[in-house]
């Protein structure tokens, strides 16, 4: 039953003002408020939780038809810890399921199983993460992924009164990525978007981080450790925003990223599985926006052909499209210096206006031996192969996107304010829950992405739950 302590915290409340005008001291009203009501909230918990794991009429025998399709049995109730928003841990008792085991067969002794096989099923159906309940959870994965590392994340956490150690944290973090990123793509979605007379910007970039490689080979007898590498990887994000008619930023959908170490054909896996959840033969244009990357630009018609998505746009960076121009002008000779100003205001003329033969002619003239040749190695195997990219004139006309300034932001954003930085190594496992763990919440979609991954392991045994369950939940507590 719930504890009726209303009268006890009136008086605690009544104890903190006579406290209060005495020492004048509001930080410690505001703490001492906050620790009683965490204390109140603890002592209504544990009876509400115990209640409902202990039913065995109709909870218990829901988990056991679940834990049959999972290939586990019940192996009896058993003592464990939770922890919940308040950052306390409750002491109960779980029933505890287990892998079955197989048939036994002659000649061939079993396995055993281990340790941290087990599972607390009742506690998962009930949104618990890794034995702490998805809210406090979420508040510790959110320090996690903002502060700048997990030390310093957990200072501020023992601040709010919430004491974890940084294994704990990183556990939280992986197990939550990993299960969010089962349904990568579904998972960052509440409802279907209305792409009506609205264009579809992609935009993709690569960031940079080291990842931490254990060394092979046995460890050294003079090293305590074996050691590892630290390698640059580059992992490429993605940007999915949506414009109005008049190529604006609609503020009420909030954008969708991602990012990930894997490689570039497994990056357009996981961009096939963002946009396949958007109608996109609803939208009035679709638009890719990256670099002169070839490897980007090759790829997109085979994942458009998937998406039976017959017309779209590319559009070269305009940013990039003029770094490039510049790294030309840098070659003009020094006794054409004092006229480079208005040759690169001219060039630029022409490269909006996507007059390309003109501005090839004009490199011909202007340049000879060894600057010629490596001029127009420059402008064949950039300008030359994404002309049809860089008609930025006629671009703007139609109130198309030139640039990719959104992924541009969100590479500094996602990855260098966090993942990447002076001794921050990686595996590759805990890189990948990272990444999509800042873009969801960069984002803006954290909350819906936190609902679906609560929501999905109820919905697992939504099937075998009896339609009385509320109302055997309402008299019960």
């Amino acid at each position: 039953m719930v504890v009726d302590a209303s009268q006890e915290f009136t008086d605690i409340i009544s104890g903190l003002k006579k406290n209060f005008f005495s020492n004048l001291d509001f930080n410690a009203i505001e703490k001492g408020l906050r620790d009683a009501f965490h204390e109140l909230v603890d002592r209504n918990l544990l009876p509400i939780l115990q209640t409902i794991l202990d039913n065995r009429d109709w909870f218990l025998v829901s988990l056991k038809q679940l834990a049959a399709k999972l290939g586990m049995r019940f192996c009896g109730y058993r003592k464990t810890n939770v922890r919940i928003f308040t950052g306390h841990t409750l002491t109960i008792l779980s029933p505890y399921f287990v892998k079955a085991k197989p048939k036994k067969r002659r000649g061939r002794k079993p396995r055993r199983a281990p340790n941290g096989t087990g599972r607390h099923l009742g506690l998962e159906l009930l949104g618990f993460i890794e034995r702490t309940s998805a809210n406090l959870a979420s508040n510790v994965i959110q320090m996690a992924i903002l502060c700048p590392s997990f030390k310093v994340a957990q200072q501020v956490l023992h601040e709010q009164g919430i004491r974890l150690d940084v294994k704990t944290m990183q556990r939280l973090c992986k197990k939550f990525g990993n299960e969010a990123m089962l349904n990568r793509g579904m998972v960052s979605f509440e409802e279907p978007i209305n792409l009506n007379d609205l264009t579809v910007l992609i935009c993709v970039d690569g960031g940079r981080l080291r990842q931490r490689k254990r060394k092979r080979g046995c460890k050294p007898a003079s090293l305590k450790r074996q050691g590892y590498h630290t390698d640059w990887v580059e992992p490429k994000l993605l940007t999915i925003q949506f414009l109005d008619q008049y190529g604006r930023l609609c503020k009420d959908i909030p954008p969708l990223y991602d990012a990930t170490i894997e490689n570039i054909d497994g990056f357009f896996e996981l961009l096939y599985q963002y946009l396949k959840c958007l109608d996109l033969s609803s939208a009035e244009k679709i638009v890719f926006c990256a670099d002169g990357a070839p490897g980007i630009w090759k790829r997109i018609p085979d994942l458009m052909g998937r998406l039976e998505i017959t017309k779209w746009y590319e559009a070269l960076d305009y940013t990039h499209a003029k770094q490039n121009l510049f790294e030309i002008t840098d070659l003009i000779p020094r006794n054409l210096c004092k006229h480079k100003e208005k040759i690169t205001s001219y060039w630029k003329e022409l490269l909006w206006e996507g007059h390309f033969d003109e501005l090839r002619e004009s490199i011909n003239i202007l340049f000879r031996g060894k600057r010629l040749k490596k001029a127009l190695n420059k402008f064949d195997n950039y300008f030359g192969k994404n002309r049809s990219r860089m008609q930025y004139s006629t671009f703007k006309a139609n109130d198309l996107p030139i640039g990719s300034g959104a992924v541009e932001s969100a590479i500094r954003r996602v990855i260098n304010l966090r993942i990447k930085g002076a001794g921050i190594f990686w595996t590759r496992e805990m890189a990948e829950a990272m990444l999509f763990l800042r873009s969801q919440f960069l984002c803006g979609r954290w909350s819906t992405v936190l609902k679906n991954i609560v929501s999905r392991t109820r919905q697992a045994l939504s099937e075998f739950l009896p339609v009385r369950t509320s109302a055997y939940i309402k008299t019960a507590i």
